[in-house]
């Protein structure tokens, strides 16, 4: 076997280093990265050396992503292999599924990226847990069309000749593996997935995941449509207020203040999410008539949506809400897969 284990840790307990211990036994080398650990845990880290595993070291805190990329980094320039396969080192993934990684890895081809993907059962995962794996799933799917039930997982095997794509993608704390998902597959890689073992020590109490800060990585560019599209809305009902009132509420002149105000919105929102959201800086011109085919397109599922709905439903403005609500899920995988892709 031709194959390296790399795994970030930041501030390690007793139990990882149980666990590393066990993991020394089998045949393959193994670099740790210390994610800016500090002073306190230098022993710990040194213990780590003993056993024979490779120990990088930077002073300060960067995050996982930032950790994986460094220790991606220093295999490539240092040590050559054909292999990587990262694991977490908090006891989440079990020595059987990484030794079954590296087994795997001998057999896949070079633009194949392996996946350790677990199942998630609601009885026995943590809430967090279990809703933060659906919704980034979710999420995946909407921005790629690939149903993955795992996007979070750390047991991943990659071949050498992918580290230079896997510097270059964004990404310095969780959102880096969610990123890879993206970027490698639009790179033109595949996915194939090793199904491994569920495990959740304690609830998962020791997870250096952020809820806030790091949710908000992940979720970025969802959260970011989200702002688009609310603030474009807002142009929308205050435009058609200020046309409606120039032209008066003949049933013509209300036609006219919709369209008019749905087309000010429209370029407003497609400024928006071609800098801000999905980064599509080039290709203008092109992204612009794909919107344009969007924009009229979700204009006539709007307006047949909210009229078949009133005939089950008293209020407009639930109806509205319902159906654009919908339409904006919907709009946000186009825009990512298609029009800004």
């Amino acid at each position: 076997m031709n194959s390296i284990v790399l795994i970030p840790i930041f501030e390690p307990t007793d139990k990882t280093i149980g666990f590393m211990k066990k993991l020394t036994q089998e045949p393959f080398p193994i670099f740790v990265v210390d994610d800016g650990s500090g002073e306190l845990y230098k022993e710990k880290f040194q213990q780590l050396t003993l056993m024979g595993i490779t120990v990088l070291s930077y002073p300060i805190n960067h995050g996982k992503g930032y950790a994986l990329k460094y220790g991606f980094k220093y295999i490539q320039e240092l040590y050559p292999t054909s292999h990587i396969v990262t694991a977490d080192g908090d006891g989440q993934h079990s020595i059987d599924d990484i030794k079954r990684m590296i087994q795997r890895m001998e057999y896949l081809p070079s633009d194949v990226l392996l996946l350790g993907v677990r199942h998630f059962d609601k009885q026995t995962t943590p809430t967090k847990s279990y809703y933060g794996n659906r919704l980034t799933s979710f999420i995946y799917y909407l921005s790629s069309g690939i149903k993955l039930e795992d996007t979070q997982t750390g047991l991943r095997g990659f071949h050498s000749n992918m580290i230079p794509d896997l510097l270059n993608i964004p990404g310095n704390r969780f959102e880096y593996e969610m990123n890879q998902l993206i970027d490698l597959v639009k790179d033109g890689y595949t996915m194939d997935i090793l199904p491994i073992e569920t495990i959740y020590e304690n609830n998962n109490e020791h997870s250096h995941f952020r809820a806030i800060r790091d949710s908000y990585l992940v979720y970025r560019p969802l959260l970011q449509f989200l702002i688009s599209s609310l603030s474009s809305a807002l142009i929308d009902v205050l435009s058609f207020l200020i046309l409606a009132t120039l032209f008066g509420s003949h049933p013509f002149m209300l036609l006219v203040a919709t369209i008019g105000s749905r087309v000010l919105s429209g370029l407003f929102n497609f400024q928006l999410n071609r800098k801000y959201v999905f980064k599509d800086q080039k290709r203008v011109q092109k992204s612009l008539s794909k919107y344009v085919l969007l924009f009229s397109c979700q204009l006539l599922f709007s307006w047949l949506g909210v009229m078949m709905l009133s005939h089950l439903l008293q209020s407009i403005l639930i109806c509205k809400l319902l159906v654009d609500g919908t339409l904006f899920f919907i709009s946000f995988s186009i825009q990512k897969r298609f029009v800004f892709n």
